[in-house]
């Protein structure tokens, strides 16, 4: 059985509830990635914003405020105003298909994996996504069987 420790990333990208949203746009933007795990000093994880939460949280580029007023905003706007609370979490020795079809059944992007109630990781749809490719590659690798066999 392939584990999620087997194919999450370790040391993800995470920050505190008092980083401010323009904060978290930033380091998403830079990092190319669409999930930042909220942590407190002792790395338990406390908290989520997907890209989603941080994109409704920002002020419209279309409303009458101007682009420093928009700044001005993001500067203000803690995580810990804007961050889920109720997560989904999994723990690195469980399967990853359970993980997979927790992942879909729930219709979320990501789950933080735990031990106890320290991150240690997190697995993502682009993760299984991956999985999916490696596994279409064996496929088509292999010969197929001929009906004279």
């Amino acid at each position: 059985m392939i584990k999620v420790s087997d194919i999450m990333t370790t040391n993800p990208h995470t920050v505190f509830e008092q980083t401010t949203l323009e904060e978290a746009v930033s380091l998403c933007k830079e990092h190319k990635i669409r999930h930042l795990p909220i942590i407190d000093v002792n790395e338990h994880l406390i908290g989520l914003v997907s890209e989603r939460t941080l994109l409704a949280a920002q002020e419209s580029s279309l409303s009458k405020t101007t682009a420093s007023q928009r700044r001005a905003h993001e500067q203000q706007v803690m995580l810990k105003h804007i961050m889920l609370t109720k997560l989904h979490t999994v723990a690195p020795a469980a399967g990853v298909e359970e993980a997979a079809r927790h992942i879909e059944r729930y219709r979320i992007g990501c789950l933080p994996v735990v031990e106890g109630k320290k991150l240690i990781g997190i697995i993502t749809d682009t993760d299984f996504v991956g999985v999916a490719i490696s596994l279409l590659e064996m496929l088509a690798e292999q010969e197929p069987i001929s009906p004279d066999n």
